[in-house]
């Protein structure tokens, strides 16, 4: 194979790929068991804040929040939501794509981050997404962590509110 041939090839790949990541969008589990059934009552109020982290590869493409072990939400790039949700104490965790080094191959792979949080009723609470970089040639994954309103409402002002945020935005 001649090395045009071979540079046409990861070309087309990577604008495949690109195409395919920025037609992602945050999308909400309406079945999910923690989502409370109205906005009215004792719900927490949760918002998922994912940061642009710009054209990263596959670090640029949606992922998935799980709560109790069940899909709660897919989150895109660039983009925030809201979800109503029961009590819940437990797990966040946050399930990404990565590439990790195994020699002269890079291997696409999903890994999982976790953290406990707690939700009470009558509060709201601001998810963001910290990079944590697994180890040499390991990938990255992300971290869920808990910010303030303020810090919240000045990274949903460069971001895409969806879903619920649209009524209630940041």
């Amino acid at each position: 194979m001649s090395l045009l041939t071979r540079y046409l090839k990861f070309f087309t790949a990577g604008l495949f790929l690109s195409l395919v990541s920025g037609c992602m969008t945050t999308a909400i589990n309406e079945s999910h068991s923690l989502l409370a059934q109205s906005s009215d009552g004792d719900i927490a109020k949760v918002y998922f804040i994912r940061p642009d982290s710009g054209f990263r590869g596959v670090m640029g493409d949606a992922f998935t929040i799980i709560l109790g072990g069940k899909r709660l939400l897919t989150i895109a790039n660039g983009e925030y939501t809201l979800v109503y949700l029961n009590y819940y104490s437990g797990d966040v965790t946050v399930e990404s794509s990565t590439v990790m080094n195994q020699g002269a191959r890079n291997i696409p792979v999903t890994v999982k981050e976790s953290l406990p949080f707690k939700f009470d009723e009558s509060k709201t609470y601001y998810i963001t997404f910290k990079e944590k970089e697994r180890g040499v040639r390991q990938g990255t994954s992300y971290i869920p962590i808990s910010i303030t309103e303020d810090d919240a409402r000045k990274l949903a002002s460069k971001l895409k509110p969806v879903g619920k945020a649209v009524t209630a935005p940041l």
